[in-house]
């Protein structure tokens, strides 16, 4: 059984996730007025080297909003990044969230072609995807389940995967789920995550759990990824992988 992440392992989104975090607080109808790309180019520059920054450490969206503090500038290992996350008020944070999911939301319906185009798969995925089509293959991220579906549909996948569970923070209970939904034990399990916290924890499941090379990660997670013997897998070698 594969599981995968999306963002950072399927697909490539930075700068689709770089617009729904700068325009979080701005009205979504009105934005759609715009082409994306004229959006995308208005974000100054030093949001964009903080936006950089952050999404090295994030998770989940609510990460992303950090990129919106100037001090995120300042950000160099995971307890800086944990602190500065820490002194936003959770009200606060959670109006962006909900501000950046409906900016995001009416991107993917009304600047359609646009929105998609953003999503750049990354070589060997499609081609890992089809050969596991009909082994429950799921996919467990934190971007919405909607987007998903039709960034996979674009891509001509969406027969491939036969689950996905969108804002997913708790990724473990996830893949856990999964497999005792399909009566398989957590080490029939194949994950890929480019997040080493959440390659950790899914492999202490006792799954096959393994980290995104490719994708989005700190010193400080090397580190880790290296004290906690942690494997990692790299993009030559998904021709070759089999679940």
């Amino acid at each position: 059984m594969l599981i995968l992440d999306f963002d950072g392992v399927i697909a490539d989104a930075f700068t689709e996730c770089a617009v729904v975090t700068y325009y979080a607080d701005h009205d979504p109808i009105t934005l759609a007025g715009k082409p994306i790309s004229e959006l995308a180019e208005a974000m100054p520059a030093p949001f964009m080297e903080r936006f950089r920054r952050v999404r090295t450490f994030a998770r989940v969206l609510d990460d992303f909003m950090l990129a919106r503090d100037s001090a995120a500038e300042s950000i160099r290992t995971v307890e800086d990044y944990e602190a500065l996350r820490d002194r936003i008020a959770p009200k606060r944070l959670s109006s962006l969230v909900d501000g950046a999911i409906a900016v995001r939301t009416v991107l993917r319906e009304q600047r359609r072609d646009e929105w998609l185009s953003m999503h750049t798969l990354y070589p060997g995925i499609a081609d890992l995807l089809h050969r596991h089509r009909g082994r429950g293959t799921s996919i467990v991220t934190a971007k919405d389940e909607p987007s998903v579906w039709d960034i996979l549909a674009h891509h001509q996948l969406e027969t491939t995967v036969t689950e996905v569970i969108g804002e997913c923070s708790d990724k473990r209970t996830a893949v856990q789920l999964l497999a005792e939904g399909d009566g398989l034990p957590a080490s029939a399990v194949t994950f890929i995550d480019d997040h080493v916290t959440n390659a950790l924890a899914v492999r202490d499941t006792g799954a096959n759990s393994l980290w995104a090379w490719w994708g989005y990660h700190t010193a400080d997670h090397i580190e880790r990824a290296v004290t906690r013997r942690q494997r990692r897998i790299y993009l030559p070698e998904l021709a070759q992988l089999s679940a």
